[in-house]
């Protein structure tokens, strides 16, 4: 397994965990007051879907990592 593989089974790993974990993410943030959670105009499911779709994007890119990594 080369370096590739190995970052890229990192970032899906971390992806799918952030798609898990966004919820409580974003509840985190809020009660915290930073980040977007401080902006009034964005709601609570917006943050969730967004945080979930950063998640996707950093999956696809793990797999694509692994992929190269492997062939």
């Amino acid at each position: 397994m080369n370096v590739l593989a190995i970052v890229g089974v990192a970032l899906v790993v971390s992806g799918v965990v952030g798609i898990q974990m966004a919820p409580r993410m974003v509840d985190a943030q809020a009660e915290r007051g930073v980040g977007a959670a401080a902006s009034a105009g964005v709601s609570r499911d917006d943050r969730i879907r967004v945080m979930k779709g950063s998640g996707v994007v950093i999956t696809l890119v793990g797999f694509g990592l692994v992929l190269l990594g492997v062939s």
